[in-house]
């Protein structure tokens, strides 16, 4: 954030999810009103410069380091949450579909995890 960029290392220093997912928003709400500002209504601009006027800009830079450090905390946190589906009886096959994966896949990520 340009005037704010305590906020941005706050939030990648503390590893609270919520900030750095706080930090990628405020970002893609900006881009989305700054496009608005740009080819929108009179209204619309009028209501995009009075959003831009009152939040802190980030940089996409800022949004990108904030992206990576809340991908890697979750990735991190994946293989305890499989662990409680395995735990409350989810097969391998349901969790894959879950993720998006084959059940190969997702026992493969929990078995490097664990190992």
């Amino acid at each position: 954030m340009d005037g704010d960029a305590g906020s941005v290392e706050q939030a990648l220093s503390s590893g609270d999810i919520h900030e750095l997912l706080k930090v990628w928003e405020d970002f893609n709400r900006g881009e989305t009103w700054r496009e608005i500002s740009a080819t929108g209504s009179g209204q619309a601009r009028t209501a995009a410069a009075q959003f831009l006027a009152e939040v802190s800009e980030v940089a996409a830079l800022e949004a990108l380091r904030a992206n990576a450090k809340a991908v890697e905390l979750l990735t991190a946190r994946r293989w305890h949450v499989i662990k409680s589906a395995r735990e409350g009886g989810a097969t391998w096959a349901q969790i894959g579909e879950a993720l998006g994966i084959t059940r190969q896949a997702a026992h493969h990520f929990y078995r490097r995890k664990i190992e």
